[in-house]
Order: structure tokens, then sequence, then C-alpha cells
């Protein structure tokens, strides 16, 4: 399902004859590819589309992503999503109060953030009373898509057009907020991982909407994210990246109380970074929860693991990047709500990035985690294998 995620993306990214060929070929189709990126429409889907494409996709695993919350923090209740969503976009205003020279001026910056916001609030409105989708916690139907998220990624991309050439961190620290948004509106179980991702869609699309047309009524030029071959097609990107995927659990088949078990194959999410220099070596971190269920309604089989170790980031092509690390850290055992075993896991990972923009990324990732972990009584050590999609933030 991943695997064709990608693929999905990487043909809206990219024509296939754009990374075929020899070398003059290649820089020609480039060019096209540069032509195409200054059209509106690619502008205003280049991340969007995406994100909706993978909202779709993730439909048939949020249920299993819900119960692995349920598992690991079931008790957790917390507002901070409540407040942080509209920290995007306060910054930017404090930003312009202080006089720090943005991409617009006062009339362009608040006709293109009205425009956004009142199309984004029509939108998401618009589909939550017209699919009436149930809430994880089962108290409303109004589910899809997220508000609170749609709401941080049009504050994130406000605040990123108007300052992205001031700092990469004004990029890094509005999209890291928006993508906190969202893991916790999970964590709240206030929304499904769908949800989530079409919010943040929706969001991003209705920024690009609003600033194109601001553009259009004060006769500006459009300014484009345009990806240029000294620059940005040749800069080894850092990250940081919330992922979900598949596990499969090593060793299969245990024994508890008697009865002989099997894993079902398990669901894992992660929040990670790195760091890279221009070199291509970087250092990578790393918090991982993953989740299981077990045959004969025997439960649910968790771990959770803190990681961190050096990587390796090489440019395949313009805007695709093969990375690969190593892993050492601490990790637990968990069986239902409770801690059974500690110990320490080692990582061997490999990923492939594709860069849709020059803030933002998506990854297809395979990782083996081995762990010190006695895996009940099978007299062996708990081992998985994953793989899954990452949503990177990337400067």
């Amino acid at each position: 399902m991943y695997i064709f995620a990608l693929l999905g993306i990487f043909i809206f990214l990219f024509p296939f004859s754009a990374i075929a060929g020899d070398t003059l070929t290649v820089q020609k189709n480039l060019s096209k590819l540069q032509i195409m990126q200054q059209s509106p429409a690619y502008q205003i889907g280049k991340q969007g589309v995406p994100l909706l494409f993978a909202s779709a996709l993730a439909t048939s695993i949020d249920k299993r992503i819900q119960e692995t919350r349920q598992v690991n923090m079931s008790s957790f209740s917390n507002h901070f999503d409540d407040y942080l969503q509209y920290a995007p976009m306060a910054a930017m205003f404090g930003m312009k109060l202080a006089g720090v020279k943005g991409r617009s001026t006062w009339g362009e910056m608040m006709t293109a953030d009205v425009i956004s916001a009142a199309l984004m609030a029509g939108v998401v409105n618009g589909l939550k009373y017209t699919v009436k989708r149930e809430r994880p916690n089962q108290r409303k139907n109004n589910s899809f898509p997220s508000g609170h998220t749609a709401t941080a990624f049009m504050a994130a991309t406000m605040l990123y057009k108007e300052y992205k050439d001031l700092s990469p961190w004004v990029g890094i620290g509005a999209y890291s907020a928006a993508t906190l948004v969202a893991t916790g509106r999970m964590m709240n179980n206030r929304h499904w991982l769908s949800d989530v991702l079409a919010g943040a869609g929706i969001g991003i699309m209705s920024t690009e909407v609003g600033y194109l047309l601001s553009d259009l009524i004060f006769r500006k030029k459009p300014l484009f994210d345009v990806l240029d071959d000294d620059a940005s097609y040749t800069r080894i990107p850092s990250f940081i990246e919330y992922s979900v995927g598949y596990s499969s659990l090593f060793p299969r088949q245990i024994i508890m109380d008697g009865k002989e078990l099997t894993s079902y194959q398990g669901l894992n999410t992660t929040i990670s970074a790195a760091y890279y220099l221009q070199s291509g070596w970087g250092l990578n971190l790393q918090a991982a929860i993953l989740s299981a269920k077990l045959t004969q309604g025997q439960g649910i089989v968790g771990a959770t693991s803190f990681s961190m170790g050096p990587g390796y980031s090489y440019r395949l092509i313009p805007r695709i990047f093969l990375n690969s690390k190593v892993e050492v850290g601490y990790c637990q055992l968990l069986y239902n709500h409770d801690v059974l075993h500690k110990g320490i896991s080692g990582t061997a990972a490999t990923s492939i990035l594709a860069q849709i923009s020059p803030a933002m990324g998506l990854r297809l990732y395979l990782d083996y985690v081995y762990t010190s972990l006695p895996y009940f009584d099978s007299g062996k050590r708990l081992n998985y294998l994953s793989t899954g999609l990452a949503i990177s933030a990337l400067f």
C-alpha cells in the first residue's frame, strides 16, 4: 500500500521522462519540470494533493492507530493543540508588527490571510457536516477533516510564505508546530489519522489559493517556490518528521500460560529528526511506538523505543534522496498497559525521500530493529521489520 502511495506521489511530481535517459535529456526535462512548477495548479496542489492521497490510504489503518493510542496513552488529555494551532499565525503578525520585512505589505498579507481562512473554514465545515464521520471518542459526528490541523497548517504556510527567506528555521518551526497539533489531535483521541492528513492538505492548499488571489488583486507577479539546480536540487535536506507503517514481529509464535499464540502484523508510529552536513553524513534521533494483536483474544503486545545514531544521505537524482542509518537506544516491552521488560535496541534502516517542495517531503522507509527484550516464553529476543510512509518537514 505504501509503495503504491509513494509511486503515485512520484508520478505527480515527475514525468517518467525526467528520470530516464542520458544527462542531456535529464537536464532538458528538468527545465520542463521547472516550467511546470510555475503553473498555479501545480503550486496549489504540490503539497496538498499528496496529503489528500495519503488521507484516503490512511482510512485502512485508522482504527489500528487508535488502538495503539488506547494501549499506550488511554488517559492522555491535554489542550495544548487548542492553542498551538495559532502559534505560526501569531509569530507572523508579531514579526510584521516588529517591522520585520516579509513577502507582502500589510494590505497584501491581510487580503491573502482573509481569503485563505474563509476558504479553509468553508471547505472544512462543509465536509464535516456532509461526511458526518464519528470521532474516535464517539462524542460527535464531525470528525472529518480536522479543523485544528487545517488551521495549523494554514497558519504554518502563511508564516512560511511571508518569511521563508529570513531563515530555514522559519519553515521548520512553522511546520513542526503544525505537525505537533496534528499529533495532539490523535493523542487526545479527537481525530483519526486520515482526518489530520486531510486537514493538513486543505490548510496548505487554502493558503496557496489565498496568496495567488491576493497577488492577482494587487496585480503582483506570483512568487512561487521553485527548486533550482544550484541550490535546492543539490542541498542535502535535514528534517523533522512523523511516520506511520506496519511491522512484522519475530518470532511470530510465542507461549503464554501454556497457549501457543501468534502475533498479527503490528502498527508502528514514529517521530524522528535528522541533521545532515552537506557531505551527506548526519545524526538521527527517533521515538517509536509499536503495537500488535495476539491471537485467541489474548490482548495487545507493544514496544516503545528511543534511539539515536549516525546516518548518510545520498542524492540519487534531483529531489530524490537515498538515506541509511544505524541507531542504538532504550526500549520497553509492553503487554496491554503493563511494562514487562526494559532493554536496549539496535536499528538498521534505509529509506527514499521525495522532496515535494523546499520545506516538505515524503519518505518511504524500511527499518529492522533488534532488541534485548525477552519475547514472552519463546526463548528468543523480540525483533521486527517495519515499513511505512513519513511526512517530513525539511530544512
